[in-house]
């Protein structure tokens, strides 16, 4: 399936288990560059190398912090991304 996600940013929130974790696969699959979050680096890492393996040409970033907390949540708002990510033009690539 085409759902036209190449080079699109998508952040998948609790994406190291589970349903997050089939999210962020299935948009690395599309094309789309990835963040995964989960709440420590070591998860984070575990997610990005699991996805890796099904999608060797995945275009990922990692983000370790805990989404639920407001400053954390503010952080990400904050935080360039290596991913190409336009604080100036949220939204546009």
């Amino acid at each position: 399936m085409n759902l036209q996600l190449e080079n699109k940013l998508a952040l998948v929130s609790g994406s190291t288990a589970g349903i997050g974790l089939a999210i962020a696969k299935a948009l690395a699959a599309e094309g789309a560059r990835v963040i995964v979050n989960g709440r420590t680096e070591t998860r984070v890492k575990e997610a990005i190398a699991s996805i890796r393996a099904n999608v060797p040409t995945s275009k990922l970033e990692g983000l370790a912090l805990d989404l639920s907390k407001a400053d954390a949540a503010a952080q990400t708002t904050k935080r360039p991304s290596r991913c190409g990510y336009s604080r100036e033009q949220p939204g546009r690539l």
